[in-house]
């Protein structure tokens, strides 16, 4: 799973160092592998941003206001999750302008911050990169744009839209490097992402046209793995 790198920006120091130890304890009970960043104004949290992949800010800041800064977080670093905390019901509005994923009450309360971040988290599967060769040439191939892998001797094929990319490795190498979230080796010789499949029936699975066998030995693993992403991740 990908490291969570948080940042917190609001001009108040003691909201701030309230909101930290709330994420602290959270994050510290999961076992999860996460980085915190702490901000007072907005010019200190944009010269970071590019690192930050979700923000806990504030929409009442003097100066550049918390709308504001958010747009320019989306410039510079799309992929980066916002959340909005505010005390005015008002400004709701204002925040879907910049594709904020959820909104925080101040002041706050441990249960809605949790319940905010793992909504975020849950979203930020599958991103990490691969790097692949199409007609000779490298490129950069983001894991949940996959939607399934074939081995073949001592390489395999990775289908992404109507491109086969390929990469020199075996089945056993890839799986390690995977998000397990969203893939799974259904068979000896093919692994699928979750996220593609469009039909599932009795051990056949069936992405863009094409049908594979979920193998006997995994079929009980591979349902309840499937039932668990359609519930936690659609």
């Amino acid at each position: 799973m990908e490291k969570l790198i948080i940042g917190i920006c609001d001009d108040q120091k003691e909201i701030v160092i309230e909101l930290k130890k709330m994420l602290e304890a959270y994050l510290s009970a999961q076992n999860g592998s996460y980085e915190l960043y702490l901000f007072l104004d907005g010019e200190s949290l944009l010269g970071q941003i590019d690192k930050i992949n979700v923000v806990f800010l504030d929409i009442e800041m003097p100066g550049m206001d918390g709308i504001e800064l958010g747009r320019k977080i989306k410039q510079i670093n799309p992929k980066c999750k916002i959340i909005m905390a505010t005390g005015r019901v008002d400004r709701f509005k204002d925040a879907f302008r910049i594709h904020a994923e959820r909104f925080v009450t101040k002041p706050f309360d441990k249960a809605e911050i949790e319940e905010a971040l793992q909504g975020v988290a849950l979203r930020n599967f599958g991103e990490e990169i691969m790097e692949l060769y199409y007609m000779r040439n490298l490129y950069k191939v983001c894991q949940r744009d996959i939607s399934y892998i074939i081995a073949y001797n001592g390489y395999t094929e990775f289908v992404v839209d109507d491109k086969v990319f390929r990469k020199e490795t075996s089945l056993n190498e890839v799986e390690c490097m995977l998000d397990e979230r969203i893939f799974f080796r259904i068979n000896r010789k093919c692994m699928v992402n979750m996220q593609w499949i469009q039909v599932y029936s009795e051990g056949a699975i069936r992405i863009g046209g094409k049908e594979f066998e979920v193998s006997r030995r995994r079929r009980k693993d591979f349902e309840q793995k499937y039932i668990e992403f359609d519930l936690r991740y659609r």
